[in-house]
């Protein structure tokens, strides 16, 4: 999902510093006796009336403005697993971009930088330099690959965890708002 998140990030020219993920428990987690005894947290309702865990919600802040999918998906996970309780089972994910903006008018990086006689900054430039190389590059395979979506269809490029058990990435590329569309 957070893939899928930077794809539609630079395929709209936009960039984000910060990302927001929920985690909606099952209901099963409260049902099952032996589920329901290892959670002590809130319980809520859901909109049908029953029973759930208190949902995880969580947000990070990114160094600086990015559609980078390197770097939304390391700091999704990093997210996931501070606001996770890994003792009940999941029912549903969501993930967003805040504070979204063109990519032309996303501020550049820190103009002042406190110095100090310690650091070599002829190696902090050195590092600066190959990864924006690298950011680059990796923007030219999203594009590629959003290229190749657009002519071939969404599930043209997929990923190997894609096709492991459980996963939804084909089926949710299928759908329109969550509900199947005419595509078979």
């Amino acid at each position: 999902m957070a893939d899928q998140l930077a794809l539609d990030l630079v395929d709209k020219g936009l960039v984000t510093d910060q990302l927001t993920l929920t985690v909606g428990y099952d209901i099963e987690n409260l049902s099952d006796p032996e589920h329901r005894k290892n959670y002590q947290g809130e319980i809520k309702s859901d909109r049908y009336g029953r029973s759930v865990p208190k949902h995880a919600h969580g947000t990070v802040n990114l160094e600086d403005y990015t559609a980078s999918t390197r770097r939304i998906i390391t700091a999704a996970l990093e997210l996931f697993d501070r606001i996770i309780d890994k003792n009940l089972l999941s029912r549903r994910l969501t993930i967003t971009a805040g504070r979204v903006l063109p990519e032309s008018e996303a501020p550049q990086k820190k103009a002042f930088e406190q110095l100090d006689l310690f650091t070599n900054y002829a190696a902090v430039q050195e590092r600066q330099e190959r990864e924006a190389i690298e950011l680059e590059r990796e923007k030219k395979v999203q594009k590629t690959v959003l290229d190749i979506k657009k002519r071939f269809g969404k599930n043209a490029i997929l990923k190997g965890m894609n096709f492991q058990e459980g996963a939804t990435a084909k089926e949710r590329n299928r759908t329109i708002g969550g509900h199947r569309s005419g595509e078979v």
